[in-house]
């Protein structure tokens, strides 16, 4: 237990190394719950996000345009450049979470599995990872070569969007009450 401790101690207290290079405002409180907990600290959060993207879909290889944790409006789909695909994606929640031991890591899985079905334990060797992670997702292509491929109301679009965002921020709030 001291070294679990002590390993959270550094890690919380560590810059953020993510692509945003914050926390999202949205996520903080249910971190500030999951941390303040003796058996848990978490490595990683992204509270839901929207963004355009391009390039070949693998991680390292896509190139962001645009990116929000917030709602959005009809600007967000507006591009400078729209050469090549350009890509809109909605994902859900996702935590990584470090727990003490295995039994910990189950009893978290257990209560996140209620909202999260697809949480899973990612490490169990060096340290005891655990995904929390929505089920939430849109992804579409939006532009080809400077032509808007969807051929709907873009407020319609914003719509939907939003109402889904909204949905992953509803989870959260209710899995931070069952959390606390």
């Amino acid at each position: 237990m001291p070294n679990f401790l002590n390993n959270k101690k550094t890690f919380l207290s560590k810059l953020d190394k993510s692509k945003k290079g914050d926390i999202d405002e949205k996520v903080i409180p249910l971190l500030k719950i999951i941390n303040s907990k003796d058996n848990y600290y978490t490595t990683s959060s992204c509270s839901g996000r929207i963004y355009l993207w391009s390039g070949s879909g693998k991680k390292n290889e896509c190139h962001w345009l645009k990116v929000s944790h917030e709602l959005i409006d009809e600007k967000f789909f507006e591009l400078k450049d729209t050469s090549g695909l350009v890509w809109l994606r909605l994902e859900d929640i996702i935590l990584h979470i470090c727990c003490k031991d295995l039994d910990s890591a189950n009893k978290l899985l257990e209560l996140s599995r209620r909202i999260y079905k697809k949480s899973c334990i990612l490490s169990a060797s060096n340290k005891v990872i655990v995904e929390i992670h929505g089920s939430e997702f849109i992804e579409m292509s939006l532009y080809k070569d400077g032509k808007l491929l969807f051929s709907g109301e873009i407020e319609w679009l914003v719509g939907l969007v939003n109402s889904r965002m909204k949905k992953i921020w509803e989870r959260m709030e209710k899995y931070q009450k069952q959390f606390a």
